[in-house]
């Protein structure tokens, strides 16, 4: 899908959220921890891109999960970011998806920019700060 038909496919469903009484929450994709040599790969920046851009267009808050990811799988390196993956104990190829471990350390990604980016949210999430100050720090 191109980017432009995402932006439209996201705004419209977006948009029937909204009519329903809901108030959405964009948040851009979790990256995938593929290499080229030491640098972290991206192809899905351009859909984060349209993500954040139907965000401020709708006036609602977005989560930028693939700025925060990509910024922590860097410091990982490509080895301890490969614990992440789903397969880990088998094939160890599939970078899209999570084991427990994974979830563990995205979801306080993730909670984490909710407390920042949706303060109405922020009473509800529980803070790790040792989990936090690792993912800072760009260690498992």
């Amino acid at each position: 899908m191109d980017t432009a038909t995402f932006a439209a496919n996201l705004e419209d469903v977006t948009n029937i959220i909204k009519n329903a009484g809901c108030s959405p929450i964009l948040v851009t994709s979790l990256c995938r921890r593929t290499f080229s040599g030491g640098t972290l790969t991206d192809i899905l920046g351009p859909y984060s891109d349209q993500t954040i851009a139907v965000a401020k267009k709708l006036n609602l808050p977005v989560l930028p999960l693939l700025a925060d990811c990509q910024a922590y799988v860097q410091k990982l390196g490509k080895a301890n970011a490969m614990q992440f993956n789903l397969d880990y104990s088998t094939t160890n190829k599939d970078t899209t998806h999570l084991n427990d471990l994974g979830s563990k350390y995205f979801g306080r990604i993730v909670a984490d920019e909710v407390k920042i980016n949706v303060p109405a949210l922020a009473a509800n999430i529980k803070a790790d700060p040792a989990l936090s100050a690792k993912i800072a720090a760009g260690i498992l």
